[in-house]
């Protein structure tokens, strides 16, 4: 359960006499108490009252704490609204659901209220001291642009421990920038294990032995394929193939898992070494691959997986893009994952009154 902390809107107005404009003090009442109609969940209007500098001879109203300048909104509703689409609903959902309360904001107004908040939220994170991780963990995922082909974000996260390190609009199909990228945050973090899939832009990025796979996602590839060529020997009446990819599945699902290659796997890459064409050659491959990246797979007795990385990059992104047309924007799409991520708190407690 997640306990949200809102603003709160003062009913007394406190006599400020500094300046705004130039920071004297001295600042003279000019006009009278006025009360303004303002939408509030609580509060149906906010006294307020203009002052004016004798210094400079500027004015400007004072209001009580709670009220932004320009806003018909309390910054209580603000941050209601950017927690209603933060949880799933659209601008125009939000937009519907706030006469319920008996408030109104528009759907504009709205979209503004969650940029400005990500915005806060992204610098509260650059801002927070640099932690330090034993093992970082990497992964990308596709961003939908509004009228445009998607992106590729690049997440940098910690695996095992659920905090969202870097976010960077990097391809994975560009290399150096993906490795430039890993390796400065290697070096911020002072990790000394990078976690990845099997994806070919994380080789050579970090010094043979720091990098490791992610556990899970090589089984799932290597079972897959695994799979697959047991049923096309089945079909094609090859038994023995079919018996060695059954073999090859028992030994993927094997625990406690070996840190080195087994004899088991080392007498089926024998079996096909010399096999060059149909499925034997395919036999073949699938066994030399499996026993080149066996002891390259994270045997961490903890979390050998990447999978604390993938569920960051879901909870903060994917399950909210997955019912939007996309972002208008590459600041927006930015801002969501560290705006997500603040919005999750800490020990189930989120401060709204510091994005809002």
């Amino acid at each position: 359960m997640f306990h949200y902390i809102l603003p709160s809107v003062q009913g007394a107005l406190e006599l400020e006499r500094h300046c705004p404009y130039c920071s004297r003090g001295n600042g003279r009442i000019h006009s009278g108490v006025h009360h303004r109609p303002i939408s509030d969940l609580k509060v149906q209007s906010v006294p307020q009252r203009r002052m004016k500098c004798p210094w400079c001879k500027t004015t400007w109203t004072l209001r009580p704490a709670g009220v932004q300048a320009g806003y018909q909104r309390s910054r209580r509703l603000v941050g209601i609204g950017v927690v209603l689409y933060m949880l799933g609903l659209s601008y125009r959902g939000v937009e519907k659901f706030l006469p319920l309360l008996g408030c109104k904001g528009g759907k504009s107004s709205i979209e503004r209220d969650v940029d400005a908040s990500g915005q806060r939220a992204c610098e509260l994170h650059r801002q927070a001291p640099r932690m330090h991780v034993r093992v970082l963990g990497v992964d990308g995922t596709g961003a939908a642009m509004a009228g445009k082909n998607a992106g590729v974000l690049f997440f940098v996260g910690l695996s095992g421990g659920g905090q969202l390190i870097a976010v960077q609009p990097v391809q994975e199909d560009q290399t150096q920038k993906v490795r430039q990228h890993v390796q400065l945050v290697m070096a911020q973090v002072q990790a000394s294990e990078l976690r990845t899939d099997e994806h070919s832009v994380y080789k050579d990025t970090v010094p043979e032995g720091q990098h490791r796979l992610c556990l899970t996602h090589w089984r799932k590839s290597k079972g897959k394929r695994a799979f697959d060529l047991h049923r096309q020997a089945v079909a094609e009446d090859r038994p023995l193939e079919a018996q060695t990819m059954r073999e090859l599945l028992e030994l993927l699902r094997k625990q406690p898992r070996s840190p080195t290659v087994p004899e088991e796997l080392d007498r089926m890459v024998r079996r096909y070494i010399y096999a060059r064409k149909g499925l034997p050659w395919q036999v073949n491959q699938l066994l030399q691959h499996v026993e080149r990246t066996w002891e390259q797979v994270s045997d961490d007795p903890v979390d050998p997986t990447n999978n604390t990385t993938e569920r960051i990059i879901g909870l903060t992104l994917k399950i909210r893009a997955k019912t939007m047309r996309g972002f208008k924007s590459m600041h927006k799409v930015l801002n969501h994952p560290h705006l997500a991520f603040f919005l999750r708190g800490q020990r189930g407690l989120c401060d709204l009154r510091k994005i809002v």
